[in-house]
């Protein structure tokens, strides 16, 4: 008798009245997965904010900006066209292009060096900025996409195809919404 009585004390301790110390002590040690599905939207949802600040900015263009993008394009045609014009100018005169090689084969290997460092980071400096231009639309695109997946998720729910997912706050933030799906 006394045994069963103290085994039944230790359960009703553990299992009875309004608190259930065995629930209790397991949430201490896991996570609560609600708590940390929302948790885990809240983060996504802020670095998609600081992304879509950083990246997704647009800043209002001039008409100076555009002149001198359009300066900025120049060079490479502008090298295209002269190489081409060495190779068929060069058979025309060979006596005049002789005297500008001989010209330019006296100028010294430092000066040669500053030309190309100069070249070099000039369509360098281009590339970079193009690539940053790149990053910034693929980052908007992203932000978008993100934006229009989650409405998109949220109109399916509502049409009734998906059962909602209680840890979608999309959906769970409203309680008149949750009200009206749960009247259909």
């Amino acid at each position: 008798g006394g045994g069963m009585g103290l085994i039944g004390q230790i359960l009703a301790t553990l299992f009875g009245g309004d608190r259930n110390a065995v629930r209790e002590m397991a949430e201490v040690f896991r996570v609560n997965a609600e708590a940390a599905s929302k948790r885990s939207h809240d983060l996504d949802s802020a670095a998609l904010d600081q992304f879509a600040a950083e990246f997704c900015q647009r800043t209002r263009r001039t008409w100076w900006d555009s002149l001198i993008d359009g300066l900025n394009r120049l060079p490479r045609p502008l090298l295209a066209l002269w190489a081409l014009w060495v190779l068929v100018w060069t058979p025309y005169d060979p006596v005049f292009m002789a005297q500008v090689f001989a010209a330019w084969a006296v100028i010294p290997q430092s000066v040669w060096a500053v030309i190309l460092v100069i070249v070099t980071f000039f369509f360098g400096g281009r590339q970079q900025v193009k690539g940053l231009d790149f990053q910034r639309d693929v980052a908007g695109l992203l932000t978008q996409t993100q934006a229009v997946l989650k409405s998109r998720d949220s109109l399916r729910a509502l049409d009734g195809d998906e059962t909602p997912q209680a840890s979608d706050p999309v959906l769970s933030d409203n309680p008149a919404l949750d009200a009206w799906r749960a009247s259909k």
